[in-house]
């Protein structure tokens, strides 16, 4: 322990050197690391900020200014997406219920449709029985005239 000791204060001004030159080592290390994040960071807000139609860096513009009219045009943006999202929803439940209702109605049309002719068909019958010595009043020419869909 004693020996052990008396090396520390041997090379104390070794072992603080080289204390000092591992910290500097570090926080080199974590500066270049943080410059390549950053060049990383800025070119990553360029190329979102050239797709949302905003420079990132206005010209004429200071530091802290850069990206402000991008981030709002970005903004702008999603806003506009989420309202077409939920516009094109809207059309579509709109679309989906007009269509529906059409389809009601066209049901219903057609079964009015299938009444009348099956209404004409049994008059139709009827008049063809009574016609008597190949002679055919204006019942029988009603009864055509319905059955054809001209009345």
């Amino acid at each position: 322990m004693i020996a052990a000791l008396t090396l520390f204060r041997t090379y104390r001004k070794f072992l603080t050197l080289l204390v000092v030159l591992a910290g500097a080592a570090a926080v080199y290390f974590w500066l270049e690391k943080a410059k390549d994040d950053r060049a990383l960071l800025l070119t990553q807000a360029r190329e979102i900020c050239a797709s949302a139609g905003e420079p990132f860096q206005p010209e004429g513009s200071k530091q802290k200014d850069w990206g402000k009219r991008c981030n709002g045009r970005v903004v702008a943006l999603v806003a506009f997406r989420d309202q077409v999202r939920s516009g094109s929803l809207d059309a579509m439940l709109a679309d989906l219920e007009r269509r529906e209702g059409k389809q009601a109605a066209d049901a219903a049309l057609a079964a009015v449709y299938a009444k009348r002719a099956t209404d004409a068909l049994t008059r139709m019958e009827a008049a063809d029985a009574a016609v008597k010595d190949d002679r055919v009043g204006g019942d029988w020419a009603a009864a055509v005239n319905d059955l054809a869909g001209l009345r």
